[in-house]
């Protein structure tokens, strides 16, 4: 026992203390230090039990990708504190060796490693060189690792986690945990792990935040579901609710990419080698959400993988080219400002794989003007399939807004029809913006719901379509029995507006004539043109008649 040490001693004497005879969890090891190294008078120190591991595998461990002062990145292993007190049993190896590390987290600044059903957390604020041991093993302190186990019914390895204000909600493919803490400081000794609820993850796919709300993909059906996870508290079960219930049939079993801009409110999901783009758009004031859709975008190419910094969405693509789409408007994107008195409007001009082209050579004879040598950009668009066109989007001539498809493409050359000789123009390939409207019904407001009388008869007479900024659009009556009617609409009569201005509006509404049964028509708005097409609301007229039916 302790009382058993001498003052004098061999350098590096090691003992064992032993407090009591009928257990280990007790005893703890010494070491003798010797003044200047020499034996003879010194101190007892703390140290491991001899023979024992005291290092962590770092080839098999987390390694790092650091970035440099050069813009250069490195990718190393990473260095871990050793095992420098205790045994086995006061102080026992990190329940994730031998195991697979699912994920790697931070978490109230310890590095945390979800492996199995345990959650392991690292000695707090020693991320640089992380520790997995307690630095000693006479008491429990509140720096030391937190390695805990979760406690289910079912198997219940965890895969990912997400912090939230309550502490860090944690997922396995069919429960979900919070690692959380009653008292004010989380400790081995106050940490716990309880269950929160029991919904169907997808593991491939981490949790995302979306501001008030936790989202996640469940893939357990024919087709993913989109869930959320709202108020997470450590005293009762959060409400969970599954957002894409409006759309069951729209995403994928197999999606495997996500991310999510909380900034502009957006969500995408996709899969490795598909061309499409599925997003999900909320509007959300406080805890209240005001206002949610979904869409789809389809690319030109398949995608290997993306992602979202600011307000700037990634996708690297299957010929390994990184292309970025704004979603946001930037300085350096294609518009055109108008002024009119006090007021000034900008448009944007919609195009993919955009540029800039001068120089072009026109020819009196054939009216075409042709654009020789464009290898800088022609050749790095990877496999287009849209149509190429130019746009004229300087204010201070006569012709702003002005723009002509490609005629001919022959290698690094094209021409377009006109005179295109004198200025600066961008190029680039359009493509089409499609909304297909639900069916109307008239419908009441009832509380915070409104209710649709799907029973009535109901005649469409005529929509309104309330635009914002707007061009040129293309609408489509799909009518049972008879052809699809479709009609253009230009913003600007050509009479009317001034040959300096662009030829768009602010905004704008228009009537479209329909006169048919609500059952009997569905409506599409198009467009294919680089000018906008602001859709604000919708609103129609007709004859409603509740066909005299008594509801209770």
């Amino acid at each position: 026992n302790i009382a058993d040490l001498p003052i004098q001693c061999r350098h590096n004497y090691i003992v064992k203390v032993s407090n009591s005879s009928n257990s280990n969890d007790d005893d703890y090891y010494l070491k003798f230090q010797g003044t200047d190294g020499r034996d003879g008078p010194g101190s007892w120190i703390e140290c491991a039990q001899p023979g024992i591991a005291s290092n962590l595998d770092n080839s098999t461990m987390p390694h790092v990708l650091q970035r440099q002062a050069d813009g250069d990145f490195l990718v190393k292993r990473q260095g871990y504190n050793v095992r420098s007190v205790g045994d086995e049993d006061t102080n026992p190896m990190p329940s994730f060796v031998g195991k697979t590390i699912n994920r790697v987290l931070f978490f109230r600044n310890r590095l945390a490693f979800l492996a199995g059903e345990n959650v392991i957390l690292s000695r707090p604020g020693e991320l640089s060189y992380p520790s997995f041991f307690a630095k000693t093993a006479l008491a429990v302190s509140a720096v030391d690792p937190i390695d805990i186990s979760c406690s289910s019914s079912f198997p219940s390895d965890l895969y990912d986690g997400i912090e939230v204000a309550a502490g860090l909600a944690v997922f396995s493919t069919n429960q979900q945990f919070l690692l959380s803490s009653d008292a004010e400081i989380l400790n081995p000794d106050t940490a716990k792990l309880r269950s929160i609820s029991t919904y169907n993850y997808n593991k491939d796919l981490p949790p995302i935040s979306l501001g008030t709300t936790v989202g996640y993909v469940d893939n357990s059906g024919k087709y993913s579901r989109f869930n959320e996870m709202v108020n997470v508290q450590r005293e009762q079960e959060p409400l969970v609710g599954e957002t894409s219930k409006i759309v069951p049939t729209l995403l994928e079993k197999d999606i495997d990419l996500l991310t999510n801009s909380r900034e502009n409110s957006l969500v995408l999901f996709s899969k490795t080698n598909s061309d499409i783009v599925y997003g999900f758009k909320y509007l959300s004031y406080g805890e209240e959400r005001k206002q949610q859709a979904w869409f789809k975008w389809k690319l030109n190419n398949p995608i290997k993988y993306h992602f979202i910094i600011d307000d700037e969405y990634f996708l690297l693509d299957t010929d390994n080219f990184l292309q970025k789409i704004n979603l946001m408007q930037q300085d350096t994107d294609p518009s055109i400002d108008e002024t009119v008195g006090s007021d000034t409007s900008n448009y944007l001009i919609h195009l993919d794989n955009w540029t800039t082209v001068t120089n072009g050579s026109y020819s009196a004879t054939t009216k075409l003007t042709t654009f020789t040598n464009q290898s800088d950009w022609i050749d790095q668009v990877t496999s287009p399939n849209g149509t190429l066109v130019l746009v004229d989007i300087d204010t201070g001539a006569t012709r702003v807004g002005r723009y002509a498809e490609c005629t001919v493409i022959s290698g690094d050359d094209f021409t377009v029809p006109g005179d295109w000789s004198t200025g600066t123009f961008y190029i680039g390939y359009i493509y089409e913006y499609s909304v297909s409207f639900p069916k109307f019904y008239m419908t009441q407001q009832q509380n915070q719901q409104s209710k649709s009388d799907v029973n009535s008869s109901l005649v469409i007479h005529r929509i309104k379509l309330n635009f914002g900024k707007s061009g040129l659009y293309t609408t489509t009556l799909q009518r049972t029995g008879k052809d699809d009617y479709s009609e253009t609409y230009e913003s600007a009569n050509l009479d009317e507006y001034l040959v300096s201005d662009a030829p768009y509006l602010p905004e704008h509404v228009q009537t479209i004539p329909v006169y048919e049964s609500n059952r009997n028509v569905n409506v599409l708005l198009k467009s294919s043109h680089p000018a906008p097409a602001t859709l604000h609301a919708l609103s129609w007229e007709g004859d409603y008649s509740p066909r005299n039916y008594k509801r209770v």
